[in-house]
């Protein structure tokens, strides 16, 4: 019986002890609303050292390292089937634009015929004359 006590005694603590590690507290946390100007390191207003504007020829000074972005540049799979991509729907958009467009169309066309020689009808020109005194032209 006395058992019985210590051991729901327990119970009750061990219960209460989990039920209060599993309930969180309320806390109110205060908003801080003061924004710096800016986000640079010198928080100087001063736009011209930004190193987004740069190019890595202008960036790094090491030839080598350059020479080596450049090569990675070029030969970039992923990078180069994304300027694919661009170009072609770029295309679309123009092939798309231009059917909606009125367009015209121009042309002209030349030719020229003349009689072989050694054929039966050059050789015919040649030996017939138009009159008398004149010949057939080549």
């Amino acid at each position: 019986m006395f058992r019985n006590k210590i051991l729901n005694f327990l119970g009750v603590i061990c219960i209460s002890l989990v039920y209060s590690a599993c309930v969180p507290s309320i806390v109110r946390k205060t908003e801080n609303k003061k924004v710096p100007e800016t986000y640079t390191k010198d928080s100087s207003k001063d736009s011209t050292n930004n190193s987004a504007k740069l190019t890595p020829k202008e960036f790094f000074t090491d030839s080598n390292l350059v020479a080596l972005i450049d090569s990675a540049m070029a030969k970039n799979q992923e990078l180069n089937i994304v300027m694919q991509d661009i170009i072609i729907a770029k295309n679309e958009v123009r092939a798309r634009k231009g059917a909606y467009l009125p367009f015209g169309n121009a042309g002209g066309a030349g030719a020229i015929s003349r009689t072989p020689k050694y054929t039966s009808q050059g050789a015919s020109d040649a030996v017939n004359n138009i009159t008398t005194n004149q010949k057939v032209p080549v």
